[in-house]
């Protein structure tokens, strides 16, 4: 089987492989379209969505040097109610905390294994001594344990790219892994003082760079008939697919799904890759 000339590999699509590589057959290979529900509420959930998608608006309009006062009266007058508190705890708990070079909405790209890596965050702060600080906004409603967080491939994708594009923000020639440290911020929880904090070391980027380079890899050769569905039967609760997979033809509850999931999808708008930075491996 042979990807798409221009197939770009993203936080998105590869935890849909290690999810299940046959949902990932489905969505990029195939382009499936299923007619099928995520959650049971549907409305909700795509109103949760939604919200999501206009809080990381405001935040990204404030950093970008938009009016406090104008960005207030946008949170107040939402529909959603939650989003004006959200946006006092950030305004209460996160601009102490960035001080130094601000990169915005950064999208940055690599060449891997022959293949194109792309990666889009919230911010990168770049503080003096040249310390690189991703920060990414969530607005789960748990706070999601550090063990997981480790295990993401946002997590590892993010950080990874970063230690070999971090000469592109900071000027240096070289980036150590120890440099760069990633924050996941909780919006609605009821004591947001504190990001979820990801230091990043050698062993931990070159763990990172034989995974993502195997993932590539493994997804790159594999021949159509072996993108075999998940043996985790949970996996299939909240993905389209279910029916077509026959593992269920029901809905998943909207009160047991991870909304962690439901933040805005990294590349929800058209790319304009002529300012994308691109670093080869």
């Amino acid at each position: 089987m042979k990807l798409l000339e221009n197939f770009d590999f993203t936080q998105s699509n590869l935890q849909d492989y290690v999810d299940c590589p046959y949902r990932f057959y489905l969505r990029y290979i195939l382009h499936t379209k299923w007619p099928a529900l995520v959650v049971d509420d549907a409305l909700d959930f795509e109103l949760r969505g939604q919200s999501g998608a206009r809080f990381h608006r405001l935040v990204q309009q404030y950093l970008l040097g938009m009016p406090e006062e104008r960005l207030s009266a946008l949170a107040d007058a939402d529909p959603n109610p939650d989003i004006a508190q959200w946006w006092d705890h950030f305004l209460t708990t996160i601009p102490p905390l960035l001080e130094g070079d601000r990169f915005v909405e950064m999208i940055l790209s690599a060449d891997l294994a022959g293949q194109r890596l792309l990666a889009k965050y919230d911010l990168i702060l770049v503080k003096a001594g040249g310390q690189l600080v991703i920060y990414d906004w969530k607005t789960s409603q748990k706070r999601i344990r550090k063990e997981w967080l480790l295990e993401r491939i946002q997590t590892r994708l993010y950080r990874f790219l970063l230690v070999h594009s971090g000469k592109t923000l900071t000027g240096c020639e070289i980036t150590s892994p120890a440099q760069i440290e990633m924050n996941y911020w909780f919006a609605p929880l009821a004591h947001p003082e504190t990001p979820v904090n990801l230091a990043y070391d050698q062993t931990a980027y070159e763990k990172d760079e034989k995974y993502l380079t195997s993932l590539v890899e493994e997804i790159r050769d594999r021949e159509a008939e072996t993108f075999f569905r998940t043996s985790n039967l949970n996996k299939c609760r909240f993905c389209v697919y279910r029916s077509h997979c026959d593992r269920g033809t029901e809905a998943g509850d909207l009160a047991a799904f991870e909304d962690f999931e439901m933040e805005p999808d990294d590349f929800t708008v058209e790319l304009d890759f002529d300012q994308i930075e691109e670093i080869q491996f």
